[in-house]
């Protein structure tokens, strides 16, 4: 989620969630992966600032956030701008501190002190020069004050890929090596192998706006008192919740039969989820706790929910088989198999592509502002086509002599 408004000037941004949505400026911002351009590089500028975002509410509420200092139009994000570099990249990072109080940024698993955190004093700017440490997700975030700082917005995601090889590790287990090995190879698992483009970071994130409220004012935050009385009101992916989480194409994986998917989960705020999803079981490939370290799994669990945990990153493989509980013949099509299904509309909506929800078992993030449901930290995932590249037929409801309308 982005800006529009400042208090150098009031407050610097507002980020407001359905007008940030159209401006471009979210979509997509997530989806620079593989070599990225020399302008999203390894050399990047940030600034800690500070914005009011919009919750799915309509409620604005201030939050400390990373501006790209990169961008055509500099503007903080919530969460922060996605970092990201090849294995052995020199990587150069410029923290500016536009905020009255001392603020920290680190990202654990990096050596040296990237890895140990550093602390920037109000309108300083240093610098962070490190060699790309191993493939992996990571969580940069301002360490200080902990947990307040993080949750209360600076915090974003760094992606590392891989110098060599056909997964997202350098050092992958047999397990991990064996299943993208088989990826595109095997029966069961017809199609492509995952391309590194193919990939989707879902951020979760908690908000309890009386804290957030008490920095506006400028009010000392204890975080012993943070941590006893903290009570989420709302729960975003990527800084969206409810319908606009659901519908952004950088937040949604897309795609055919045989185009799987790798979702970087990361967990910034201050409840362990418990994420499930449908239509397909996903492959639980890594995990990086809170002190950075990387446990890439040499069990590769079969799942449909598993719990991440506060401060920790958990990588999931979504296969992009044919839905097993589909019945039919299935060496038909889907497009032949479903063409009925595929040319009906159901309240003015096209049942193509497929769609499949993704929610918590943490029953209390689906909500928000006290139990308004499902409008919390909840997406989804399509299948836009069959196996053989050929995409379902798109219902256009408004075209003569279309589909029926179901009442």
């Amino acid at each position: 989620m982005v800006a529009n408004i400042n208090r150098r000037e009031f407050l610097r941004y507002a980020m407001v969630g359905a007008a940030a949505l159209g401006s471009g400026a979210v979509a997509g911002r997530y989806g620079l992966f593989g070599k990225p351009p020399a302008r999203y590089g390894t050399r990047r500028r940030l600034a800690i600032t500070e914005a009011l975002v919009q919750m799915i509410d309509g409620t604005m509420v201030y939050h400390w956030d990373f501006e790209d200092l990169d961008e055509l139009k500099p503007m903080p994000h919530f969460p922060g701008p996605l970092l990201q570099a090849i294995e052995g990249e020199e990587m150069e990072i410029s923290i500016a501190n536009h905020l009255p109080q001392v603020h920290g940024f680190r990202i654990p698993g990096v050596p040296g002190d990237a890895g140990a955190g550093i602390e920037i004093a109000p309108g300083e700017t240093k610098l962070l020069d490190f060699i790309a440490p191993e493939g992996g997700s990571y969580i940069y975030y301002d360490h200080l004050n902990a947990p307040v700082n993080r949750v209360l917005g600076l915090h974003g995601p760094m992606i590392i890929l891989p110098s060599t090889g056909n997964t997202p590790y350098s050092r992958p287990t047999p397990n991990i090596q064996r299943l993208f090995d088989d990826l595109g190879t095997e029966a069961h698992f017809p199609g492509q192998p995952w391309k590194p483009e193919r990939t989707r970071i879902w951020i979760f994130h908690s908000i309890d706006p009386r804290f957030n409220a008490m920095a506006e004012r400028g009010e000392p935050i204890d975080a012993a008192q943070f941590k006893d009385e903290f009570l989420p009101r709302y729960f975003t992916i990527n800084g969206l919740s409810g319908a606009f989480a659901a519908h952004d194409h950088s937040t949604v994986p897309s795609g055919r039969i045989g185009q799987p998917h790798l979702l970087r989960i990361m967990d910034t705020g201050m409840t362990a989820d418990s994420p499930h999803i449908h239509g397909n079981h996903v492959y639980l490939l890594a995990r990086r706790d809170e002190t950075g370290h990387l446990e890439v799994r040499e069990n590769v669990f079969f799942i449909d929910t598993f719990t991440d945990e506060v401060s920790q990153c958990m990588d999931w493989l979504l296969p992009f088989i044919r839905p097993p509980d589909i019945p039919g013949d299935p060496s038909k099509p889907l497009r032949e198999l479903l063409k009925m299904e595929f040319s009906l509309t159901l309240g003015g909506v096209s049942q193509s592509p497929l769609a499949f929800p993704m929610h918590g078992h943490n029953e209390q993030s689906q909500s928000a502002a006290g139990g308004n449901y499902p409008q919390g930290l909840v997406t989804g995932w399509e299948i836009t086509g069959d196996l053989d590249g050929v995409p379902f037929p798109h219902a256009d409801p408004d075209e003569k002599g279309g589909p029926p309308e179901l009442h």
